[in-house]
């Protein structure tokens, strides 16, 4: 199985990774298009952040160079992705604590379906020939020729099941006496709806926002913005070019002042 490794981003930080295209594309989403900063999200330093689906940390990383001052709470249920990010807080000094689990709808243990060679897409409802179409699709929108994506596309879904800790959202703010989250940020491959559905009605209160990204599979998208909307967020719903007439979404809500 894959190791991490050491790699200099663009602007000179130095950060533990599994793949360096992995992590040259999460540099361009988060840092360089600052895919999070949209539709009036905010960031003020003594804010908590909890970042669900964290990966190796670029999330994280990029809020606390965006803001310092910020707490941050880190969930990532696959071993080695979890070895990188608790590596990259330590290393860049961030106020963080990190946890080996996945957030969902329900406590317990879960069977993780981990990608190796594409850590992001690793998930409780992985689908490896549809995550290697969406692959594709991606790879050829973004100009590469049909025989190098087949090069970059071999063995990337080669799949490895890994039982992980699950625990609910507010479990977790319960345990750790958590009185608000500025930014709720989720990534979770296809458990975005599950892991809001982990969070209960005393608890909504103390979120002030959301980003997400959402799988549009059997109607999530419409369950997860009329979640926030009924609790009382302004939604916006944006598609990156890159990914036109495929199942996902980036979802920013802020809640309604008063």
């Amino acid at each position: 199985m894959t190791t991490t490794q050491t790699m200099n981003l663009p602007n000179g930080l130095a950060v533990s990774h599994v793949s360096v295209g992995e992590t040259a594309l999460l540099y361009r989403d988060i840092f360089a298009e600052r895919c999070y900063m949209q539709h009036g999200i905010t960031l003020s330093p003594g804010g908590t952040v909890f970042d669900i689906g964290a990966n190796i940390g670029m999330s994280t990383l990029f809020f606390h160079t965006e803001c310092p001052g910020l707490t941050f709470h880190a969930f990532e249920p696959a071993p080695i992705p979890y070895a990188a990010l608790s590596a990259n807080i330590d290393a860049h000094g961030i106020d963080a604590t990190a946890t080996r689990c996945a957030l969902s709808n329900h406590a317990g243990t879960g069977r993780l379906t981990y990608y190796p060679d594409s850590t992001v897409m690793s998930g409780f409802h992985a689908d490896a020939r549809s995550e290697a179409d969406l692959t594709r699709t991606f790879l050829v929108r973004s100009g590469f020729d049909d025989e190098d994506v087949e090069d970059m596309l071999a063995g990337r879904h080669d799949t490895v099941e890994i039982e992980c800790p699950v625990r609910t959202l507010s479990q977790v703010i319960a345990e750790r006496g958590t009185a608000s989250i500025d930014l709720l940020k989720i990534d979770v491959e296809k458990s975005e709806l599950e892991v809001l559905q982990g969070l209960e009605e005393t608890d909504w209160p103390k979120v002030r926002q959301v980003v997400a990204e959402v799988h549009d599979l059997d109607g999530a998208l419409k369950a997860f913005v009329s979640l926030l909307a009924d609790h009382g967020f302004d939604v916006a719903v944006e598609q990156d070019a890159l990914l036109a007439d495929t199942e996902i979404y980036e979802v920013f809500a802020v809640r309604k002042a008063g």
